[in-house]
């Protein structure tokens, strides 16, 4: 490292310190636990949660009976403790605020490692659970961890930040993130979409319609049963499908890997400009149309044993 690059780290440290300092001179930065309950009743429409630069986990329980609540516990800033324990339902909506206003944004964010993981437990009877109209979610620049999510509408994202889900059930869900990757356990509902700018997509069982792209990063379907459509500009694809469904997948560069149950009877549309291309001898009896489009890259389709 030269003497001016040293001197420039150097200033970009102090300036940091500062920030720090001010940050905590004044109170407001100041990390506390906390810890708040919102009674639901039966009138929460819709659940929202908004992360800020904070580590979020997200959980569901079912309840067999007794009182619908969100408890809320972690370590953050005073001011983001007072706005959480003075949470309430407004017009149906419980609307949690992690985020920070912008006068206190730029040294928050550096600092925000210094508070804890904030948890969120969502405690619904099964009823409750059932007529959940809406379930968002979403972090800045930090981790964002979701597990038993279900509603009729989920909508989950991140900036620049992981987002990992365990399971999520939803008619409709969208999961995406501008810079992270995304991890899924399990999902069930009608349709899903998953969208990362940059980062790799792991699923590993999907009952839906699926919907899932990549600018730069590779994706990994482990069980898919339902259509699915896949795009990644940059980035291998490897899909497991489970039923006699179609897909419609493009890569730019890339290869394209596909296994497909020993029962599968529909038709391959294979190209690719500059890759081997592989599959099992066609029998194009069911209509379920396989598409595959790769620049570079190869395409494989095997079958199950």
């Amino acid at each position: 490292m030269n003497r001016s690059a040293r001197i420039t780290a150097g200033i970009i440290l102090v300036v940091i310190g500062i920030a720090a300092l001010l940050h905590y001179t004044i109170g407001k930065g100041k990390s506390e636990y906390y810890e708040h309950t919102v009674p639901l009743g039966d009138e929460v429409r819709e659940i929202r949660i908004d992360g800020g630069n904070l580590d979020l986990n997200v959980r569901f329980m079912t309840i067999a009976s007794g009182d619908n609540a969100v408890r809320i516990e972690g370590k953050a800033s005073s001011r983001i403790a007072n706005r959480i324990q003075s949470a309430t339902i407004e017009n149906g909506v419980l609307h949690l605020q992690f985020n920070e206003s912008w006068r206190w944004q730029w040294g928050f964010s550096i600092l925000q490692g210094m508070s804890g993981k904030q948890t969120i437990t969502i405690e619904l009877t099964d009823e409750a659970m059932q007529a959940l109209g809406a379930f968002r979610a979403s972090v800045e620049s930090g981790s964002l961890h979701v597990n038993g999510a279900a509603a009729r509408e989920s909508v989950i994202t991140s900036d620049s930040g992981s987002i990992r889900i365990d399971t999520l059930r939803s008619d409709i869900a969208t999961v995406q993130t501008d810079s992270g990757s995304i991890r899924l356990e399990r999902f069930e509902g009608g349709k899903l979409s998953l969208r990362s700018d940059s980062g790799s997509i792991r699923a590993e069982t999907v009952s839906a319609s699926l919907n899932a792209a990549s600018d730069s990063g590779s994706i990994r379907i482990g069980h898919l049963a339902g259509y699915g459509a896949v795009k990644t500009d940059s980035g291998s694809v490897h899909i497991v499908k489970d039923d006699g469904s179609g897909l419609d997948i493009t890569s730019d560069s890339g290869s394209v890997r596909i296994t497909v149950p020993a029962a599968f009877s529909g038709i391959y549309d294979l190209r690719s400009n500059s890759g081997a291309i592989s599959h099992p001898d066609r029998s194009g009896t069911s209509g379920e149309v396989i598409r595959v489009r790769t620049d570079s890259g190869s395409i494989q389709i095997e079958q199950q044993d």
